[in-house]
């Protein structure tokens, strides 16, 4: 496996993923648009309406509901959304945290517990 593919020292894939639909910002520039629909330890997914280059180190802000999470991320993987609906140009792009903050990290991970145990709630059916 490549480096791109690996976040000290593990696999990027092996953290739980969670599907989610969350508000972002990416910087330095702006994308008033951008929406995280995966999200785990390591990284995201986001949509945008901009193409973002492999390679490229941004500063994210996703909108969490106790406040917003901030940090480094590099574009690890970018294509054209083919899920779009016509008429737009639509962008996802798999992110790599560079690194969370220490508070960061345990609150985030509280976020894709609960979600975890959500999803897992909608998920069952009623016996």
């Amino acid at each position: 496996m490549t480096e791109e593919g690996r976040h000290g020292g593990r696999d990027v894939r092996r953290e739980r993923r969670v599907a989610i639909d969350l508000p972002a910002t990416i910087g330095p520039r702006r994308f008033p648009a951008a929406r995280v629909v995966d999200l785990s330890l390591a990284g995201c997914l986001v949509r945008c309406d901009t193409a973002l280059d492999a390679g490229e180190v941004l500063d994210l802000q996703v909108e969490l509901p106790d406040g917003p999470l901030r940090v480094k991320a590099r574009v690890a993987d970018a294509s054209l959304d083919g899920a779009a609906p016509p008429g737009t140009a639509r962008s996802l792009a798999g992110l790599e945290f560079l690194g969370l903050a220490a508070a960061d990290e345990p609150r985030l991970r509280g976020f894709l517990d609960a979600e975890s145990r959500r999803s897992a709630g909608a998920d069952k059916a009623p016996s």
